[in-house]
């Protein structure tokens, strides 16, 4: 009889305990509750009916622009100021949304998004193996009315993107981005400029290729186009002022900046405007810099004097051999008995691995107060400077013929280069200019 009350009791508490679990609210389904936030974003996505604007700023340099119009299908069109053909060529690639750590979008068809984080260092302007260190997988992390923020998946970098008006849209859409890029680049390659700061000259360094822009070589920034200029990654800040953008005239064709409603224009000057920078460059030869290095692949904007010397040497030089020859670049070498070693390294198409040095040697009398510098050769050319001497005799005779004024200048030239320059005193339009090596 106990037996059979204690199954009674047992039932009946299984019964109340079973009905007690019925009436408590159950926890959502987390698939539910995923599936809910990725509707949620990709609802956010499509609410742009004009598509949206949205930059990165690369760790590895560089900015870029995109125009994006999500579709619900999973397809994605795009144009790029990552050149001036995605600028124009409108692509079509796919994305998706996927729940990882966070809710995150992914660019997952090979487009315009993936041009700077492409390995091939020839394609993304990069290194190779890492590109330019740029993300085409991004986290949300905020969404408000305008914009959605996110966060780089590999090498977090920020990426922003925000809702375009119909006539922005349609500028895109018509090419606009292409004949601005033109122009910037036809107003700033090869060109030395600067802004008036306080009734004083301070020189500017704009770069179309490196996306970058630097005033004084004291502030600078990575930028990427907008339909009226340039947006930078971070403000230029030199003594009281402050430009949080680069605007473009085009009417005039040049760029300008704004100090409140003072409009301050990007200038041209005929020679780089030494930096004001203590100690002196002409100071510091040897003790701190040991060399300088001139590419023109990387540091275009020399005058028109050295380059018609160099390109008069390099086209003779290719008429060396079965083969010719061509230079790779040049190196100066400051030597402690006021001389320099002034190099030009070559080589032989037909064999890309293997390199040639001529050395061609120089006295130099360098005025220590002034920073004004005269060239003599010393001795007669031997080994390969003494094959080569005829072929350059172009660059030869602009080092031996000119006297210079050594100084830090700010020029077009890969990030991170201390940047010297050797500015003609016979004809202010000439000067060259190279990466300082310790």
């Amino acid at each position: 009889m106990k037996k059979h009350v204690i199954y009674i009791l047992l039932a009946i508490i299984g019964f109340v305990a079973s009905c007690k679990k019925d009436e408590d609210p159950k926890l959502d389904d987390p698939d539910k509750r995923i599936a809910a936030e990725l509707a949620t974003k990709q609802a956010d996505l499509l609410a742009a009916p004009n598509g949206w604007r949205a930059t990165i700023y690369p760790k590895g340099g560089k900015g870029f622009m995109y125009y994006f119009k999500f579709n619900a299908d999973g397809t994605v069109k795009m144009l790029s100021d990552f050149n001036t053909s995605t600028a124009v060529a409108v692509a079509e690639s796919t994305y998706r949304l996927k729940a990882l750590m966070r809710p995150t979008l992914i660019f997952d068809g090979y487009s315009y998004i993936h041009l700077p984080a492409d390995p091939n260092g020839s394609v993304s302007g990069g290194s190779n193996a890492t590109g330019l260190r740029s993300d085409f997988e991004f986290a949300f992390t905020k969404t408000t009315k305008d914009s959605i923020y996110f966060d780089g998946i590999f090498n977090e970098n920020k990426f922003v993107m925000s809702k375009l008006s119909a006539a922005e849209e349609q500028q895109f859409l018509a090419g606009a981005l292409k004949p601005l890029m033109d122009d910037a680049t036809a107003a700033t390659s090869s060109k030395i400029l600067f802004i008036l700061l306080d009734g004083k000259q301070v020189p500017v360094s704009l770069s179309v290729a490196n996306k970058s822009i630097n005033i004084a070589g004291k502030t600078s920034s990575a930028f990427s186009f907008a339909l009226d200029g340039l947006e930078l990654k971070s403000p230029l800040k030199i003594n009281d002022y402050t430009f949080n953008k680069v605007y473009w005239d085009n009417t005039n064709k040049q760029f300008y900046l704004m100090n409140g409603t003072t409009k301050i224009v990007i200038q041209i000057s005929l020679s780089p405007l030494p930096l004001e920078e203590t100690p002196e460059l002409h100071t510091q030869l040897v003790t701190r810099w040991a060399s300088m290095q001139v590419n023109m692949a990387t540091m275009p904007d020399q005058s028109n004097a050295f380059k018609t010397a160099y390109n008069t040497a390099n086209t003779s030089l290719g008429t060396l051999g079965n083969a010719g020859r061509y230079i790779e670049y040049i190196t100066i070498f400051f030597n402690a008995n006021s001389t320099i070693n002034f190099q030009i390294r070559y080589r032989n198409p037909s064999n890309p691995t293997s390199f040639f040095n001529a050395d061609f040697n120089y006295t130099m009398n360098l005025n220590s107060t002034t920073g004004v510098a005269t060239f003599t050769q010393l001795g007669t050319p031997s080994g390969n400077a003494a094959t080569i001497a005829t072929y350059v005799v172009a660059l030869r005779n602009y080092i031996a013929n000119n006297s210079f004024k050594i100084a830090y200048i700010s020029a077009a030239a890969p990030a991170g280069a201390k940047v010297g320059g050797f500015l003609s005193q016979n004809d202010p339009a000439s000067f060259f200019y190279g990466a300082l090596v310790q």
